[in-house]
């Protein structure tokens, strides 16, 4: 059954930078995927330790931000705008200071994915920023996903997650789908969507229910779904771990597809984004 977890509900525990909600986990919710919202106050630092787990913190609001950094012994530091963030492979860590005003972050984390072949020897990770990411659109132009950790994009180097922006225009919707694990896969995928602004309904085989600003919508393995917009459209984030599953959609080929945006295959349409 789909749960929705609305993130202003979910309570506060003090820290020594600000405060961390709690919202998806082994506690919380039984998924192996860890989500918490990390308040940072103005001029404090948040540090992401080094974890043999795979993990992305990501700016969801607040300006002004620096991010540190360290991976296979060099320490990068660098700005970090709203809606930029940083993926690290385990034994990696980070550390992201606000300046002047205070930082909202997403922090995710989850286990290492070994059940899948991997062609790079010792994975590394990066900080990214949204805006200057490829982004990819549907075959009707109603959907865009902008994608800031997926390995078939030639962004990470490993198959422990997808995670990334979708943007759905007014009265937009997904296809009905279900996600499984795949033929090689021993572990059962995780899924989610946050959303930030909009307001919709999430389709399930028992009804459909709505979903608005601050939901974290989780899905399970099996579970039929599907996404409908209000007139409003949607602004969300789009998980799913590990990135080693099977997508069965119903009666709805134009859904299937997905585009390079502003690229150009020769005969005035973009270039098809081809993906397993």
């Amino acid at each position: 059954m789909i749960t929705i977890i609305n993130i202003g509900q979910q309570a506060r525990t003090a820290v020594g930078e600000g405060s961390v909600r709690g919202v998806i986990g082994p506690t919380e919710t039984g998924t192996r995927a860890r989500v918490a919202i990390q308040d940072v106050d103005a001029g404090k630092a948040h540090r992401v330790a080094s974890s043999d787990r795979t993990q992305v913190a990501y700016v969801l609001d607040g300006q002004g931000a620096r991010v540190s950094h360290a991976s296979a012994g060099e320490t990068r530091e660098q700005e970090l705008p709203r809606r930029g963030g940083v993926y690290l492979e385990p034994g990696e860590e980070a550390t992201i200071t606000a300046g002047g005003s205070p930082l909202v972050l997403l922090l995710v984390s989850v286990p290492k994915h070994t059940a899948k072949a991997n062609d790079v020897a010792s994975p590394r990770g990066y900080v990214f920023v949204e805006s200057a990411l490829r982004s990819l659109i549907d075959e009707r132009a109603i959907r865009e996903r902008t994608f800031w950790v997926n390995k078939e994009t030639g962004l990470s180097q490993s198959w422990d997650l997808q995670i990334g922006r979708m943007a759905y225009a007014p009265r937009a919707h997904s296809p009905r789908h279900v996600h499984h694990a795949s033929k090689t896969s021993p572990v059962t995928p995780e899924h989610f969507y946050f959303i930030e602004k909009g307001t919709g309904e999430v389709k399930e085989d028992n009804g459909s229910r709505p979903v608005g600003p601050g939901d974290l919508v989780l899905i399970p393995a099996g579970e039929w779904h599907q996404l409908l917009a209000s007139d409003s459209g949607f602004d969300y984030i789009e998980f799913q771990a590990p990135f080693d599953f099977m997508t069965t959609m119903d009666h709805d080929p134009l859904g299937k597809n997905w585009y390079i945006k502003g690229t150009d295959d020769g005969t005035g349409k973009p270039q098809r984004w081809v993906q397993s």
